[in-house]
């Protein structure tokens, strides 16, 4: 979502105040950047990804593991915070926008997102089944509106994404959007939560020394939709959490701490992610310091596990120390 709305904000109100209009836009990996298989152009603006080798006009990001080391040009901007999006309307304000209480509504409630900033009463409300729909809040809208372009597949996410960055409103949770029915994607992915949960529930486990749960998805084919929140609803006594999937030859892997707990987090997650990329992968891997991901060679599954609870079992016996 927070690539989506910062493409929103970006072309709703920065735009404007740089003096440029947005021809197209278009989705883009981090892995596509990180290895160069996409090529950038010196007009082009980046946001939500890492920096590209090539010069471009504008890049925006967030992430720990994308932070400069050294000075930037003109129209370069990196700062750790929780959202892209929220960075781009404080960049904006900067320039003169003088948000409402809408935006700056819709600024927490991507910073919540994004940032893993939930409390459990919220979970409670965007990822599991309730009675009624009705006068929801502006972090239920957005999760509301972020199941449209978030249905497993790439064409239709991608008509979504582009129809609702054509019609601009506030914010992306207002206006003609609600007209497509959004509230119909976002109970089917609710249901796809609750089957998820009933199935993961046979391979997930604790790993007591790193207190990391883990969820091997080569183990069992898992239906419905992740629920990345879930090993610390089920585990309130874990520290992190690390899930593996394997797509061919190559595997997604994600590590986060418990956003409840998040004091418990020792390891500077991004760059363990971008250690494992490197180690068992391509070099594709980071994030922030409490959540990361990376890109591996499946065949390397085994051992990219075992490297990453090595590695959080050594922090953790150090702290105790």
């Amino acid at each position: 979502m927070d690539g989506f709305a910062s493409a929103f904000i970006f072309k709703k109100y920065l735009a404007p105040l740089l003096g440029i209009e947005i021809s197209e836009i278009r989705g883009v990996n981090p892995v596509d950047v990180e290895l160069g298989t996409f090529k950038f152009s010196k007009g082009d603006i980046v946001l939500d990804l890492p920096m590209p080798k090539e010069k471009i006009f504008f890049w925006c990001d967030h992430h720990l593991s994308a932070k400069p080391k050294g000075d930037v040009p003109e129209n370069y901007y990196w700062k750790e915070v929780p959202s892209c999006t929220g960075y781009l309307i404080d960049i904006a304000v900067e320039m003169g926008l003088k948000p409402g209480k809408e935006l700056l509504e819709f600024k927490e409630a991507l910073d919540i997102m994004d940032g893993a900033l939930y409390s459990k009463e919220q979970i409670k409300k965007v990822y599991y089944p309730r009675k009624s729909y009705e006068d929801l809040s502006m972090l239920e809208k957005v999760h509301v509106i972020s199941a449209m372009f978030h249905t497993g597949d790439y064409f239709l996410n991608l008509e979504v994404f582009q129809t609702l960055l054509s019609d601009l409103s506030t914010t992306p949770v207002d206006g003609a959007v609600w007209k497509l029915q959004p509230l119909m994607y976002f109970k089917a992915m609710l249901k796809g939560y609750e089957a998820w949960r009933k199935d993961v529930d046979e391979i997930m486990y604790l790993d007591p020394e790193s207190k990391c749960v883990v969820v091997d998805q080569r183990k069992k084919f898992l239906n419905g939709r992740k629920d990345r929140f879930y090993p610390h609803m089920k585990f309130p006594e874990s520290a992190y959490n690390l899930f593996l999937k394997s797509v061919g030859v190559e595997s997604y892997l994600g590590i986060g701490s418990n956003i409840f707990h998040k004091d418990r987090c020792k390891v500077n997650l991004g760059e363990l992610c971008k250690t494992v990329g490197v180690k068992f992968g391509k070099g594709s891997g980071g994030g922030h310091y409490a959540v990361g991901g990376a890109t591996i060679e499946t065949a390397k599954g085994d051992e990219a596990i075992t490297f990453i609870l090595e590695t959080l079992r050594s922090k953790a016996s150090g702290a105790q120390k």
